[in-house]
């Protein structure tokens, strides 16, 4: 099976698109469209941003080379990054120190590898846990982790300690005061006042864009930014806060990418309450278990999901089906699926009705279908691990 590598994709997802289209029951196992030299480069200039990590673990843990690289690998993402596959893994340490010699290691390698790191790091956590006098974090959290602070931190923070109170209460309510937060429609406001702004949207077209908004604002003349936003360190959309960045322009382009919280242009009108509801809806959207975006589906008029048996790009390509006529936009913010111990990115999502359908199922896998369609119905499995087989071996293979 050949692949394409667009140029502007980062390494990381590179890597993955390549580790997911693997065959190990080919001869030559490397696909068609990228040679060993190009993976190996590849793999370099991914070891520029972790081989530090990787040489510290070593010198410092009782963990091997191979265990470091794993865990690093699938632990450490670089903001704004993708983390890599164990497909893609296999193929950075084959690549970096071998010469791309022999084959890639295969997934199953790479998860041994991973979970004896993780066995490792489990067993050195425990040790320093129990380190002092009970109750232990294990006792006392739901989800308890070291964190190392300076000595006269951990004694101010002792002193700020209430009674009662666990040091993670103290650091979140520490934190919680200091926030300073806006939400999306008193920045939008603040903008329309005192800028004159006609246009703020949400740019998606980037990984993970839910985790950092970056903003597109209209003004008329770029310039110095509101008091209240250079104020701001988080914007709440609900009531979670989030990192933002804001990009000022005399002259926005509306793209299919942007989600608009404000509009007053000559081409578009969109109320702040509209806008604002419109960012919420795609947050609650973007990443779904599969049990989830069946419910969404079925209250859409959807009848079946199924998924494409070759990947699209780094992803899934699902294909929501609809009795009649499907509507372009049915899940249109879906970006990443949550399966079991996996996280499958979505690449494309096409939305068809039964009769297209029922024409190219053939190169397609069925996850559901309802009562209400002509497809036969396909329950969900109730265990996870079931519902995460039921993907192509190919597309679970770009999960990360």
């Amino acid at each position: 099976m050949g692949i394409e590598i667009e140029p502007e994709w980062q390494p990381a997802t590179k890597l993955n698109v390549v580790g997911g289209a693997l065959d190990f029951t080919s001869v030559e196992p490397i696909p068609d469209g990228v040679t060993r030299d190009r993976i190996e480069e590849i793999c370099y200039t991914i070891r520029e941003l972790y081989g530090e990590y990787v040489d510290e673990f070593v010198a410092e843990t009782d963990l091997s080379r191979r265990e470091a690289q794993t865990w690093v690998l699938r632990t450490l993402a670089h903001q704004g990054t993708d983390r890599l596959s164990y497909e893609a893994v296999g193929l950075y340490i084959w690549a970096i120190g071998r010469a791309t010699e022999g084959d890639p290691l295969s997934r199953t390698i790479v998860t041994d590898y991973y979970e004896r790191a993780e066995r490792k790091i489990e067993r050195a956590e425990a040790t320093l846990k129990r380190a002092g006098p009970p109750p232990y974090p294990d006792d006392v959290y739901d989800d308890p982790a070291v964190l190392w602070v300076d000595a006269p931190v951990a004694d101010r923070l002792r002193e700020r300690r209430q009674p009662e109170e666990t040091y993670s209460d103290v650091i979140k309510r520490l934190l919680d005061g200091t926030t300073a937060g806006l939400s999306l429609a008193e920045l939008i406001e603040t903008y329309r006042s005192e800028r004159g702004s006609d246009y703020v949207a949400v740019e998606t077209v980037y990984p993970e864009w839910d985790h950092e908004f970056r903003l597109v604002v209209g003004v008329d003349e770029p310039g110095a930014t509101p008091a209240a936003v250079e104020r701001a360190t988080a914007l709440r959309v609900g009531d979670e806060p989030r990192a933002f960045t804001v990009d000022e322009t005399t002259e926005p382009t509306h793209a299919d990418a942007h989600l608009v919280g404000f509009a007053d242009t000559a081409d578009l009108s969109v109320p702040v309450e509209d806008g604002v509801e419109t960012v919420r809806r795609a947050l609650a959207g973007v990443e779904r278990t599969l049990p989830e975006l069946v419910d969404d589906l079925r209250s859409a008029g959807g009848t079946a999901l199924a998924v494409a048996d070759e990947p699209a790009g780094a992803g899934a390509n699902l294909h929501p089906v609809f009795p009649e006529s499907a509507p372009a936009d049915a899940l249109a913010h879906l970006e990443r699926l949550a399966l079991d111990d996996r996280t499958l990115s979505v690449g494309r999502v096409s939305p068809v009705d039964a009769e297209k359908y029922r024409g190219s199922d053939h190169e397609t896998t069925l996850l559901w279908a309802g009562d209400g369609g002509d497809l036969g119905r396909r329950p969900l499995p109730d265990d996870p691990a079931e519902r995460r087989e039921l993907f192509p071996a190919r597309v679970l293979a770009t999960s990360t």
